[in-house]
């Protein structure tokens, strides 16, 4: 309490305050409450300005929301495209699926036709371990297992008892998963103990990612054909034996025949050379089962008496792998044979420093058309060639009974360098004739 104020109450309890007592009372009550509301004003000022940032931190929050309600409304726009367009693309995707499933079914349903029309193949697949997986009709018409009984058993069961103890069904799994594919051509077993003797291919069975996964077997029963080549074999080689018997036969008649004719040495020798010419054709086809001969062969037996001792260089042979039909291989081995011969006697190879290039080349042919060889014979390093004045057996063989019997164009150049043979042969038969010379 303020010095003197107590006086001043003591004066008012008693009733003896003086006059200015009420007006200072009022004014110390004023000031007290100026400063009250001093006090309350800087505190509703501090407030109004704690409001202000709370207001503005309101509006800036406010605006946030806005901008957030925008992206948030610009979102839910793309979102809402999106899913349509992911909608469709799902629509789309699963009526592709449905087609290729469709797709699929019917392909499936496709190949288990043909695997089950299949009948004159047998057709089975394997698992790595050779057991059989399936199983169409035709390995149970050819094999004579049923399905169910073959199928989960050792696919071993189909190849003889030699072939499994020499390990071939094994050997022929790791070709096929070598080498792509195993071909065979051998002796099976049906489930009645029977042999057949089969041809057919085994292939690797493979996953997406190139993994093996098992093998396909394919095989057909060509006992009949096997037994046909057989008795043809058998056939030909009783046919080879009686040609040559009477090559031997006409050999040791004509040597007769031409000594009690009084004829000269080298008629007979001439004639036996041509015989002998004759009887390496048969040779020659009878190997290769009358179904050709290679030209490379021929051109080599032709000339291989003149391409020895020491003589090899002088004889130059070129060209690609061509097998000759049964007439044209005769004809050209004959026309080789009269070629040679007057080689040796007049031409070339009468010289020590002659050769001779005996070349041929397939012709190129448009498409369709029958494929023609071109044989080029060319003498050079000989004396001096001249036409023949008359023409003998050999130039007769060439330019008339070569096309009458190859049908094919042949061209003789007497040049002075050396002599030029130009043989053009189709490699087809040739056509029936008339029976008119």
């Amino acid at each position: 309490m303020p010095p003197g104020r107590e006086n001043k109450r003591v004066q008012v309890v008693f009733g003896q305050a003086p006059k200015c007592t009420e007006a200072a009372s009022r004014s110390a009550i004023a000031e007290d409450l100026q400063q009250k509301l001093s006090s309350v004003a800087v505190r509703l000022s501090a407030r109004e300005a704690e409001l202000g940032g709370i207001r503005e931190e309101l509006r800036l929050s406010l605006d946030e929301a806005r901008l957030l309600a925008e992206n948030l409304e610009a979102a839910n726009t793309a979102l809402t495209r999106a899913n349509a367009e992911l909608e469709q693309r799902v629509a789309g995707r699963t009526a592709e699926l449905q087609a290729a499933n469709t797709a699929l079914r019917a392909s499936e349903e496709h190949m288990r036709l043909v695997f089950e029309s299949a009948t004159e193949y047998a057709i089975l697949t394997l698992d790595l371990g050779g057991l059989v997986t399936s199983w169409n009709s035709g390995a149970q018409r050819i094999l004579g297992y049923e399905a169910d009984d073959i199928l989960g058993q050792a696919a071993a069961v189909i190849f003889t008892p030699e072939d499994r103890a020499a390990g071939v069904p094994d050997l022929e799994m790791c070709q096929a998963a070598e080498e792509g594919r195993a071909q065979d051509e051998r002796w099976h077993l049906r489930a009645d103990g029977s042999r057949f003797w089969a041809a057919g291919m085994m292939m690797p069975l493979l996953g997406d990612e190139g993994e093996l996964r098992g093998f396909l077997k394919i095989l057909r029963d060509h006992t009949e054909r096997r037994h046909e080549e057989e008795r043809r074999a058998l056939l030909l080689g009783e046919l080879d034996h009686r040609v040559k018997n009477m090559f031997a036969t006409v050999q040791a008649v004509a040597a007769q025949t031409l000594r009690q004719a009084g004829a000269p040495d080298n008629l007979y020798a001439d004639f036996d050379a041509r015989l002998r010419a004759l009887s390496r054709s048969h040779d020659m086809l009878s190997r290769g089962g009358w179904e050709g001969a290679p030209l490379g062969e021929i051109v080599e037996r032709t000339l291989e008496a003149y391409a020895k001792d020491g003589k090899a260089g002088r004889v130059s042979i070129g060209g690609p792998p061509i097998l000759l039909p049964p007439h044209v291989a005769v004809a050209v081995n004959l026309a080789l044979h009269e070629l040679a011969t007057n080689a040796a006697k007049y031409g070339a190879l009468s010289a020590s420093g002659g050769r001779i290039e005996v070349s041929w080349e397939l012709e190129r042919q448009a498409a369709g058309e029958v494929p023609v060889v071109v044989v080029l014979w060319r003498e050079r390093g000989g004396p001096p060639v001249r036409p023949p004045e008359r023409r003998g057996f050999g130039s007769k063989l060439l330019e008339r009974a070569m096309p009458h019997e190859a049908g094919g164009e042949v061209t003789l150049d007497f040049a002075p360098d050396g002599v030029e043979c130009r043989m053009r042969l189709p490699l087809v038969p040739p056509p029936e004739k008339d029976g008119t010379p």
